[in-house]
């Protein structure tokens, strides 16, 4: 790859232009790239015997010693140059041209390149001149330095151009045609509430070379007004200078060069390739001025924009790390309380469990014997009728005896009458005491015909007495469930004495009660129906809530305990009025297959 510049290689712009080349070329293959660069330096006017040796001689040499894949021109009349003193084999080569975009410019075309793509280099003036402005709004004196070169005062031409969108709000001055030392001592007297514009700076009025770098650092330093580049970045570099602005960034055309040139070197259609043209311009400070303007946070500065001399501090540098690192500290240390506070709500809820489950043992025995305590006389009737036989039967044995008339036969009869009776009192006496235990029982299969059975003899006699007639349906065969046999027993008696409660004042001939158990698919449904008013409108809903009562003399936990009892056993508990009248409180629970 060769490229060709116009001037001398001493302008700032080539060597941004080569940095973004050479960057984007050598990252986009792994394949070796050599570079050749010539600097033609057209300005100097030379005769046409000078470009002919030095292109024959020298390039024409070169081209004959090693084949060229892509030949790149930068800057006016370079390919002119080339075509008109080179080899003809030119016209044959890929080629980029990159040139100002200025009338009467011959295009590739013109000069029979038919493989070639050119870059236009089109300035925005306007838009550098406007940004400046934002930046110092009282600021209305422009004055616009430039060289005396050709590239200076193309430069200073494109800003003559563009000032008249400014012009009645800002005055423009333009100093060109003086010496450089002229010129410093110009800018001396300059006002602070003026602007200064620097295009480029190249030769002055006594012929002598010089940069822009160099050019704009003076002038910056010896000026009380505020001093941009007013075109490229080409003024920019380690020495710093002007506050800098919008402009045109001579490194985004190198990278732009360079993409170009990959995608010719593999072989893509000349067709297919583009030019990205609004690539160029970049929003570029130098960051000492910005912090001699006080204009650090301007808010007419992007965020986004690239800054010179900028000091970079150990924060700054290693701020990602350091960012980074402050997250993971923080995100451990939260989740380290999280599991702290955690653990701590953990124990205050094993805590609150062990209390509540506590209280509910204490609600259930005391349940328990608020039930025993209304069975106390059907109980003492209970056992009086055992117990009575018992000593009658004794007397009647002694009676026997004494008149010599007890056989072996009859005193058999009389001791099976006893045990009998002792048996029967010994099922009571056990089934009072296991109601009355503070303590849950172990699960085991229960019959619940069984269970129905002997809680039945428990209120019998109470029922007898308070004329309620209990109709028993039970299953022909046993059905088994798996459960707490005195809490299943402390249930249904809940639903008994419910029932007996609401019959109160009901005729003798209407207290009826039904204990069933029915099968349904494979649930066991123990029910006990009533004849009383049913239940009342206002406890929908609230039935099996705590402390819920119509009762004056009711605490509202007796049907909570059976609900919470019966879901420890995963069966369901409901109550319903019944359409003849009256209530119906049931459960039901998971049959055991045998």
């Amino acid at each position: 790859m060769v490229i060709f510049f116009s001037y001398g290689p001493n302008l700032p712009a080539f060597d941004k232009i080569m940095t973004g080349l050479k960057n984007t070329i050598m990252g986009s293959t792994d394949e070796p790239v050599n570079i050749l660069t010539e600097y033609l330096d057209l300005n100097r006017s030379l005769n046409d015997d000078y470009y002919s040796r030095f292109i024959i001689n020298m390039y024409n040499k070169k081209l004959n010693e090693f084949a060229i894949d892509l030949l790149i021109t930068v800057g006016p009349g370079v390919k002119e140059a080339l075509l008109k003193y080179g080899d003809s084999a030119l016209k044959s080569l890929h080629m980029i041209s990159v040139d100002l975009d200025i009338s009467g410019r011959k295009t590739l075309r013109d000069l029979g390149i038919k493989n070639g793509k050119e870059i236009l280099l089109k300035f925005q003036i306007g838009k550098t001149l406007k940004h400046a402005f934002e930046l110092f709004p009282d600021h209305k004196d422009v004055f616009i330095i430039s060289g005396t070169s050709s590239l200076d005062l193309f430069y200073a031409s494109l800003v003559q151009k563009s000032k008249n969108e400014f012009e009645p709000g800002h005055h423009f001055n333009f100093i060109s045609d003086i010496t450089l030392d002229s010129t410093i001592r110009f800018v001396r007297t300059i006002s602070s509430k003026s602007i200064v514009f620097v295009p480029a700076y190249l030769q002055d009025a006594a012929k002598v070379s010089f940069s822009t770098p160099e050019v704009l650092e003076m002038i910056s330093k010896n000026s009380h007004a505020p001093v941009f580049l007013s075109i490229t970045d080409g003024g920019f570099d380690a020495h710093g200078g002007g506050i800098g602005g919008y402009l045109f960034s001579y490194y985004d055309l190198g990278k732009e060069m360079g993409r170009i040139a990959e995608e010719m070197l593999s072989g893509k259609s000349m067709q297919d390739i583009t030019v990205r043209e609004n690539v160029f311009y970049e929003h570029m400070y130098d960051w000492n001025e910005l912090k001699r303007w006080h204009l650090i946070h301007s808010k007419a500065i992007p965020v986004d924009s690239i800054f010179y001399n900028k000091d970079t501090s150990f924060l700054e540098l290693y701020r990602k790390y350091i960012v980074g690192a402050l997250i993971f500290i923080l995100s451990q240390t939260l989740l380290i309380i999280y599991l702290i506070r955690l653990n701590n709500r953990q124990k205050a809820i094993t805590k609150r469990m062990q209390v509540t489950e506590g209280m509910y043992r204490e609600l259930v025995h005391t349940d328990r014997l608020s039930k025993m305590s209304m069975l106390t006389a059907s109980l003492s009737h209970e056992l009086f009728q055992p117990l009575s036989a018992i000593r009658f039967t004794a007397q009647a044995g002694k009676q026997f005896i004494q008149a010599d008339k007890l056989n072996t036969h009859k005193a058999s009869e009389m001791f099976e009458n006893i045990l009998e009776d002792e048996i029967r009192a010994t099922k009571i006496i056990r089934s009072v005491k296991s109601l009355m235990k503070d303590e849950t029982a172990d699960k085991e299969n229960v019959n619940l015909n069984t269970l129905i059975r002997e809680t039945i003899d428990l209120i019998r006699v109470e029922a007898e007495r308070d004329r309620i007639k209990i109709n028993v349906v039970l299953e022909a065969d046993p059905v088994f469930v798996f459960g707490d046999k005195i809490q299943l027993q402390q249930i249904l008696m809940n639903f008994i004495r419910n029932a007996t409660t609401a019959m109160k004042k009901n005729d003798p001939q209407n207290k009826k009660m039904e204990i069933a158990l029915k099968l349904a698919l494979n649930e066991a449904i123990v029910s006990v129906r009533d004849s009383g008013r049913g239940l009342d409108p206002s406890l929908n809903g609230k039935l099996f809530k705590p402390f819920v009562s119509t009762k004056k003399e009711g605490f509202g936990i007796g049907l909570t305990l059976c609900k919470s009892l019966i879901e420890k056993h995963q069966g369901k508990i409901w109550g319903e009025n019944i359409p003849e009248g009256g209530a119906m409180f049931a459960f039901s629970l998971q049959v055991i297959k045998n």
